[in-house]
């Protein structure tokens, strides 16, 4: 009696476990290949970004706007973004809304401090996301390697971050000013939910 039911137990354990491994198997999202690249007739307005190579930079010039703009060629559903940055601090990620033509932001991004060796962070993922568009835009607000600089007097052009009135506890009114770097971005990898 006692080996039937070790037996029994045995078959029981062994079901629930196949069967656990089938629902988390079903569970699980599973996405589509990366849309964003190349091959799929995706667009961007620097090739490196979605050329399939992490070796490869796609830079920005050194200007007060810098955008990176990936266009499909037509209208895809958008669940989760990957980018594997070079040099990015802070940006905001937006993508173009079909119904009323106007960029709408879905996460604005400041990187972590605490990352070890590194200049900057090297991977972002956005996931959970649920929207349909043509264009993702990433607008960058600052990299790791721009400069702030303080100036009696700000100059048409400049990218004013801040405004203050002292300098080492004494009275001396003046403008912090940032003077851009290049960004880079290594590539970017856009998903939806696969077909079943």
């Amino acid at each position: 009696m006692r080996r039937m039911n070790l037996t029994v137990c045995c078959v029981i354990a062994i079901c629930l476990h196949l069967n656990a491994c089938r629902v988390a198997q079903v569970l699980s999202t599973q996405y589509s290949e990366n849309i964003a690249s190349a091959a799929y007739g995706t667009e961007a307005n620097h090739p490196g970004m979605n050329d399939g190579s992490l070796e490869t930079l796609a830079t920005l010039p050194a200007q007060n706007e810098r955008n990176f703009i990936i266009q499909f060629a037509e209208v895809h559903p958008v669940r989760k973004i990957v980018i594997h940055n070079s040099n990015l601090f802070r940006f905001e990620m937006g993508y173009l809304n079909p119904e009323t033509d106007e960029w709408e932001t879905f996460h604005t991004v400041i990187q972590r401090r605490n990352i070890g060796d590194e200049r900057a962070q090297p991977l972002f993922v956005f996931d959970r996301l649920n929207f349909r568009t043509k264009m993702i835009r990433v607008a960058v607000t600052r990299t790791v390697d721009d400069v702030i600089i303080n100036k009696i007097m700000a100059e048409p052009g400049d990218k004013v971050i801040d405004r203050r009135t002292t300098l080492v506890g004494q009275y001396y009114p003046h403008y912090r000013v940032m003077q851009p770097a290049v960004a880079q971005i290594r590539e970017i990898e856009i998903y939806h939910l696969a077909e079943k």
